[in-house]
Formats: C-alpha cells, sequence, structure tokens
C-alpha cells in the first residue's frame, strides 16, 4: 500500500510505504490521512459534492480536496460497480476482442420483446455503419446478407456521401436486402 502525504512544508505530496495487509504500518497521522481520503471520495463520488463544497466541509484547500479524491483511488479505496445489463455486455466485448485479437467487438443485451431477436446488433451496428459513412474521408465498405444486416441498415439515418462506396460480399442482392439464389 502506498501513502500519499504531505510534504514538510505542507504543500507537494510524496508517497509513503506502508505494510500490506492493513493499515499497520501506516503512521497515526497516514491514518487520518488515508480516512480523510475516504471521506473526501464518499463527498465526491456518493454525495455528488464539488472539490469546492468538499474542501469547505473537510476544511482543506480546493486543490487539497482534489488530492485527497485523487489519493483514495491511488489506494484502490473507490470501486465502481454498474448495475446494468450493458456492464456484463461490456466486460464481455473487451475480454472477446483481446482473446480472439480483434479491433472492435461490441456486445449488446438482448431485447426479450424483439420477434426476431436482432434489433439491439442492430441498432448498434447502424451506430457503427453511421461513423464510417459520417467521415468525409471516402470509405468502401462490404457487407453480406441476413435478417441482422438488414435490420441494420433499416435502422441507419438517410445521408448523402457520394464519397463511399459499399459493396456485396456475396453474389447479387436483391432491392429488399434478401440474396438471390
Amino acid at each position: 500500500m502506498s501513502i500519499i502525504s504531505e510534504g514538510p512544508e505542507g504543500g507537494e505530496e510524496q508517497p509513503l510505504r506502508a505494510a500490506r495487509g492493513g493499515r499497520n504500518g501506516l503512521t497515526q497521522r497516514q491514518q487520518r490521512r488515508l480516512d480523510l481520503a475516504a471521506r473526501a471520495a464518499w463527498l465526491y463520488y456518493v454525495a455528488g459534492k464539488t472539490q469546492d463544497e468538499i474542501a469547505a466541509r473537510l476544511n482543506v484547500s480546493r486543490p487539497g480536496a482534489q488530492r485527497l479524491v485523487s489519493l483514495a483511488v491511488a489506494e484502490g479505496l473507490i470501486k465502481f460497480r454498474i448495475d446494468h445489463p450493458i456492464a456484463a455486455c461490456v466486460e464481455l466485448s473487451e475480454r472477446l476482442r483481446v482473446e480472439r485479437g480483434l479491433d472492435y467487438c461490441e456486445v449488446v443485451p438482448g431485447d426479450p420483446d424483439s420477434p426476431d431477436g436482432v434489433t439491439g446488433i442492430a441498432v448498434c451496428a447502424a451506430e457503427r455503419i453511421e461513423s464510417y459513412l459520417s467521415s468525409r474521408v471516402p470509405t468502401v465498405m462490404a457487407f453480406g446478407t441476413g435478417r441482422t444486416l438488414r435490420a441494420a441498415v433499416a435502422q441507419v439515418t438517410a445521408m448523402d456521401n457520394p464519397q463511399h462506396k459499399i459493396v456485396s460480399l456475396v453474389g447479387n442482392l436483391t432491392r429488399d436486402g434478401r440474396a438471390s439464389p
């Protein structure tokens, strides 16, 4: 565990090392500083207070309040948890991206009310397609076929960007997006 404490002049912060496994190796001053950092972090992240409000409440300067919150983060006192289905999707996306060596991977929650199960994927894919088509740099995009792609294209906002080309990866496509036999 590393603890940041004020230097002898009361200004610059200097790291101090303490024994792992608790606060046993900390001086009383370091323990108080860590407690103060925890209070500052709670005020900032949970109570939604500004650094000025934290400074006033803890009787420290505004930079001191910021340093306390930074100390709490550095010491691992802050833990974030998103309690939403998207959190598991983000975690899986990153794991797949790393494990498979992908440049981009997005996992989206499914919509249980969707009759075909492609709504979430379609919206996500449409956003990605739009990001490429919004570029001024000419781009060639190649697509396959299928219900998901068709649903995604239906979600894409109409654009007039003649600098881009869209090509088919599979034979011919009919006007409604189905592949010819």
